[in-house]
């Protein structure tokens, strides 16, 4: 799936992103680990190259060129990830606020997301219907 370059950088900066919300907290539960991992893997990429993010997150990318259809992946992930424990800590929130403000929503996306993506990862909204819901709050 991933095809060199662009794709790997921004993929990457897709992982650390999660990774850094995941340790916002201050703790890093095995719930987050699973689905990171799992997108991750979904992405193509390598256990030694999560392995990586895991290690250092620091590195992330330009957000505002992206297409819109990787903003939603960025910030659907996102809210998911901080849903995972059950618990929405605030500075997760005010992760998330900061990073979809960099992708080029408004702050509210985040409300709309946490009501329509549910803690489980296996039970998942229409993800095609928030996804159009959502699309109104980019600037």
């Amino acid at each position: 799936m991933a095809n060199g370059g662009t794709f790997t950088n921004n993929t990457r900066t897709h992982i650390n992103m999660l990774v850094q919300l995941a340790r916002v907290d201050g703790v890093v539960v095995q719930e987050e680990i699973d689905l990171i991992t799992q997108i991750a893997t979904g992405f193509g990429m390598s256990s030694d190259e999560i392995s990586a993010c895991f290690e250092d997150p620091s590195q992330i990318g330009d957000l505002s060129n992206l297409p819109d259809d990787q903003k939603f992946e960025y910030i659907y992930n996102m809210v998911q990830l901080m849903k995972i424990d059950g618990r929405l800590y605030k500075e997760e929130i005010q992760y998330c606020a900061k990073m979809a403000n960099n992708l080029g929503y408004d702050e509210e996306v985040l409300t709309e997301l946490m009501l329509k993506i549910y803690s489980d990862p296996h039970i998942s909204a229409d993800k095609a219907s928030v996804k159009s819901s959502v699309q109104k709050y980019l600037k």
